[in-house]
């Protein structure tokens, strides 16, 4: 009887804090009866585990659990239809790109969006695939956190994974900083071979601009999307005919700049030069 007892007190204890609850979000119910005694050994630190008092760290758990061979994300028996939900509370048009490059980075080209819904409080969307192998969550949140997006939390039920996302001050890491010190005798020089590129905007002033020329010189026809710190768009800047160079105004809340040529992206291929100047006209090229 004693035995069956200290099983007993062992098993609410298994069942009874954060750590273990997390473990059951992500282990087939099978696999955590048949391995629960190695689950224990493993997670016997709990501390270790922990993001924060009572609150379970869910990725070290996933990767542990992976490293131990207790959460399978690749499949012997074949492909199979997959899914991954993400949610947030903000910035939806931000986190559909850090998801979107990372997921692209990890070769999950194939993915597709299938349902997506979202109220006052959050955003949620969900892909679908079909794959030999699950997203793995370890990988999933290095390449997350280049956007400084946190995966808060992860579940698991059956084929279909849920992955709660949260950032206290995103960035997109591909941006390169135009600062105040770049004039148009001292310019950022920027080159990207796709020819698409993104600026992170400094703090400026209403009367600010900012200029844009091809590196190699030459006529290009500007095509510039501003968007503010959540990646919503504020401003599309055009030009109608190939110019040699562009200066716009910033508009109000401006965190971001987006480049590319109207035509053909790879005639920026070579590189841009961007420069910042002081003048309270409107946006003209020339």
């Amino acid at each position: 009887m004693s035995k069956i007892f200290a099983f007993l007190f062992l098993a609410c204890a298994m069942f009874g804090d954060a750590i273990s609850d997390k473990v059951r979000a992500l282990v087939d119910p099978q696999s955590y009866v048949m391995h629960q005694r190695l689950i224990e050994i493993v997670f016997k630190n709990r501390k270790e585990f922990l993001a924060e008092p009572n609150r379970a760290d869910s990725v070290k758990i996933a990767s542990t659990l992976k490293d131990n061979g207790l959460l399978d994300i690749f499949y012997k028996d074949g492909p199979r239809n997959l899914s991954a939900t993400f949610r947030t509370t903000k910035s939806p048009l931000f986190f559909l790109k850090a998801v979107g490059d990372s997921l692209s980075d990890l070769g999950y080209n194939f993915t597709r969006i299938s349902a997506m819904r979202s109220d006052e409080l959050f955003f949620e969307w969900t892909i679908a695939y079909r794959s030999d192998h699950a997203i793995d969550p370890a990988q999933l949140s290095r390449k997350l956190a280049a956007f400084r997006v946190k995966i808060d939390d992860i579940s698991k039920q059956g084929n279909a994974w849920s992955y709660s996302l949260i950032s206290k001050n995103p960035t997109l890491p591909e941006a390169i900083a135009l600062e105040l010190k770049h004039t148009s005798d001292d310019p950022l020089s920027v080159q990207n071979m796709s020819g698409e590129y993104w600026i992170k905007l400094p703090k400026h002033s209403a009367s600010s601009r900012v200029g844009i020329r091809k590196k190699t010189g030459g006529l290009w026809v500007v095509y510039a999307v501003f968007y503010d710190d959540a990646l919503q768009p504020i401003q599309t800047a055009t030009s109608a005919n190939a110019v040699k160079a562009f200066l716009s105004p910033f508009p109000e809340n401006a965190a971001y700049l987006k480049i590319t040529d109207n035509d053909i992206a790879v005639a920026l291929q070579h590189g841009l030069q961007l420069w910042i100047e002081v003048n309270k006209n409107q946006a003209l090229g020339h």
